[in-house]
């Protein structure tokens, strides 16, 4: 989420957050820094994963130098007052907070013979330690914040700590900057629980990471001296699968469920209309029956792709690629697809299963092309319209042609023959 923005939404609502401003060069992050004449925070405007944030600042020195970190992140810097406390984020799925944990920053305990350059080193030998995204956790990196935090701590990468003694190396708690978690889930207050619910709601989010800086979350955060510091559009999850202390939380079932709930309907109903002569007369039919139902058909056919009366695209659109666009249409209720034989030879059905599939009739017109030479070569492609009509479907032959009547005996699903022919004898 955009920061100041956020920022200006939750204030609006009566949500502590810090105090701060977007400096417009180096100069300006220095004079708001002076102004607040607290302690500062420094970090890109629209970054995200902690990267370019700088924390504890107390020196113009120490903005200016942030000040440079920060601008390689983003495109605005913000300057902010630094709000004390531990650091904590929430999970928020569905209005429901979902998973809480307690992050801290990177760092390397003392065992009194290696230097701080070492312990790194063989920290980020921990085999769950990887890059980026890929294991539990994030391998330290060693950048300029981390000289800063050193510095700040008159310390260099070539100190020896002493045994137990522990060096943060940096200040954000972010898991993508080597940082850890501890699940914290069953402590939250419900006041908080509420009001990070609250906050996905202003924020229109159905999922959000709320990063919460308090003493204490077991106590209500608007009661105390905490803040809200971010809340992050696309949160990261890992720490809530894999904390280093406490419990795994199950976070991506429950993003799952959401997204996919238990008894929604996840496929439409599909018509698929193959044969030599007519597809696209007949497909052309049933997908107006089925407007006059009141349903929102998508239809593919010679003439174009069309979604409801709309044709989204003019032209022959009787393959698996015009299929998937009217598939992929959140807003189409049964698809009518036309299906000609090139698509099927040359790229599949574009479906898994239909619930009628109709054979006008089978004949020489199209002999010749993609390499069918005679009309059992086309038969045999054609017949993968009825074998894949689910078992509780229909596959709708011409009786007058034996070749589609024949079908009937790889069908799946249950069968309808039409005919021209009053006395037809199937």
């Amino acid at each position: 989420c955009d920061k100041t923005l956020t920022k200006k939404i939750l204030a609006n609502a009566l949500i502590p957050t810090p105090g701060g401003e977007i400096a417009q060069d180096e100069e300006d992050a220095v004079a708001i820094a002076r102004e607040m004449g607290k302690t500062a925070v420094v970090k890109p405007c629209d970054g995200n994963q902690g990267k370019g944030v700088s924390l504890n600042l107390v020196s113009e020195a120490q903005v200016r130098a942030a000040y440079k970190v920060a601008e390689n992140y983003g495109s605005k810097v913000l300057v902010e007052e630094q709000i004390f406390g531990r650091h904590y984020r929430l999970l928020v799925v569905n209005n429901k907070v979902v998973a809480a944990s307690e992050r801290f920053p990177a760092r390397v305990t003392g065992d009194g013979n290696n230097s701080i350059k070492d312990l790194i080193e063989i920290e980020n030998r921990n085999p769950l330690r990887g890059e980026e995204h890929e294991k539990p956790l994030t391998r330290i990196k060693v950048d300029q914040i981390v000289f800063n935090v050193l510095a700040r701590q008159n310390l260099t990468m070539n100190y020896i700590p002493a045994l137990g003694e522990v060096i943060d190396l940096r200040d954000n708690a972010n898991l993508s900057t080597g940082g850890t978690a501890a699940d914290v889930t069953d402590l939250v207050h419900q006041e908080n629980i509420e009001l990070a619910c609250r906050i996905a709601r202003l924020l229109c989010l159905d999922i959000a990471g709320i990063d919460i800086v308090t003493e204490d979350i077991s106590q209500p955060l608007l009661a105390g001296k905490g803040a809200v510091i971010e809340v992050n559009a696309a949160p990261g999850i890992r720490m809530h699968l894999f904390p280093a202390q406490g419990a795994s939380r199950p976070v991506g079932d429950a993003i799952v469920d959401y997204l996919f709930p238990w008894q929604r309907p996840h496929s439409i109903p599909l018509v698929s209309i193959t044969g030599t002569n007519g597809k696209t007369t007949v497909s052309r039919l049933v997908a107006y029956v089925l407007r006059r139902q009141g349903k929102t058909v998508g239809l593919t056919c010679t003439d174009g792709i069309y979604i409801g009366d709309i044709c989204i695209n003019a032209g022959d659109n009787t393959g698996p690629i015009s299929a998937d666009v009217v598939l992929s249409d959140p807003a189409v209720e049964v698809a009518v697809l036309e299906t000609a034989r090139g698509g099927l030879v040359r790229r599949g059905l574009g479906y898994s299963e239909a619930v009628v599939a109709v054979v006008t009739n089978i004949a020489n017109d199209h002999l010749g092309c993609d390499g069918i030479n005679t009309l059992e070569e086309l038969c045999h492609v054609k017949a993968l319209v009825v074998e894949t009509v689910s078992e509780d479907g229909w596959a709708v032959l011409n009786a007058d042609d034996n070749r589609a009547a024949a079908m009937a005996d790889s069908c799946p699903g249950r069968v309808i023959y039409f005919s021209c022919q009053p006395k037809n004898q199937i």
